[in-house]
């Protein structure tokens, strides 16, 4: 499969990137490429042209100040997995890194790229011809979504394994737009409607540049993932867990957030608040792995069944409290 033509811009300041995407509006920011390149190659996309940030080096920062990592959206994922300050002060954000794809993949793949993700489907994430033999999706363009039959909504699954440990370390991210900058939430940044983030960004003219991530002492947490290849594939589910702990164990404060299992991170509050106040223990982490996974709502994008996404949503759950706790189950 060939890339579409396409003109390609390079800026060398956020302001000069923010002033082109204004300028014209029908082309899409590109940061590592491993998922977007793919996705030109399928016609999922046709931009009038690309826009690489890969010459701002404002934005290629990691850096520990006032109580906060702020890590540059192209920081790429083999850096951060290997950085001794992620790793001492982010594990989670660590092991997530080195969990997504391959290593050759890893030292194109950048934060922000992973943080913009598309949503995937089986129905979607197809070439060209294979999407000719059907009606178009309606994340394709058509009118009906072809896993639930239903009109003019879309159930792709959110895929990445970066934002749910993210959103679980309470991260905001920076946007610069053609007038003002802002800092928003990461939880807010996704709609659950299946739309990719990159399109939210591009109708706002904005340009992710930056995460900032609060340091919170005495936080322990820990990323689990399932997928059916050690490497290379997508989070079939993901989970991402950080717990504060007394000198009891007990509980103080928990997050759990899943991925792969509906259109947006889940934040699965009723299985965190089980946890909250009591001591850690087995028969504790299953109740709360039990509950976490009755937020999930998986369907079947994919090739594994929703019925044993929420089964495998449980154990993963379990495994990533227990491993934040520095228990064994």
């Amino acid at each position: 499969m060939r890339l579409p033509e396409f003109e390609f811009y390079e800026p060398e300041n956020i302001d000069d990137a923010v002033k082109q995407l204004n300028k014209n509006n029908k082309g899409t920011v590109i940061a590592g490429g491993t998922d977007l390149l793919v996705a030109l190659k399928q016609r999922l996309q046709v931009p009038e042209y690309l826009l690489s940030l890969e010459k701002i080096p404002s934005i290629k920062k990691m850096e520990k100040a006032n109580g906060s990592v702020t890590i540059g959206s192209m920081c790429l994922l083999n850096d951060i997995a290997s950085s001794q300050l992620i790793a001492d002060t982010l594990p989670a954000l660590k092991s997530s890194a080195w969990e997504v794809g391959s290593p050759l993949l890893r030292t194109l793949a950048t934060i922000g790229g992973n943080i913009c993700l598309n949503t995937r489907c089986r129905f979607y994430n197809q070439s060209q011809f294979w999407r000719s033999s059907r009606e178009p999706c309606y994340k394709a363009g058509g009118s009906v979504c072809h896993v639930t039959g239903k009109k003019e909504t879309c159930y792709a699954a959110f895929c990445a394994d970066i934002p749910p440990v993210l959103v679980a370390y309470g991260a905001s991210i920076k946007l610069v737009g053609p007038n003002s900058s802002r800092l928003l939430p990461l939880e807010e940044f996704y709609t659950g409607d299946s739309r990719a983030p990159n399109d939210i960004l591009a109708g706002s003219g904005e340009i992710l540049t930056e995460i900032e991530i609060p340091l919170q002492d005495n936080s322990k947490s820990c990323y689990r993932k399932f997928r059916l290849r050690d490497s290379i594939d997508f989070p079939l589910v993901g989970a991402a867990v950080r717990i504060s702990t007394d000198e009891r164990n007990r509980c103080l404060e928990a997050q759990i957030v899943l991925s792969g299992v509906s259109s947006a991170p889940v934040v699965a509050s009723e299985g965190a608040e089980i946890l909250l106040g009591n001591e850690l223990s087995s028969e504790l982490i299953f109740q709360a792995a039990e509950r976490a996974s009755s937020a999930a709502h998986p369907l079947k994008t994919d090739l594994i069944s929703p019925r044993y996404k929420r089964e495998v949503t449980k154990v993963v759950v379990a495994e990533a409290i227990a491993e934040a706790g520095g228990m064994k189950i």
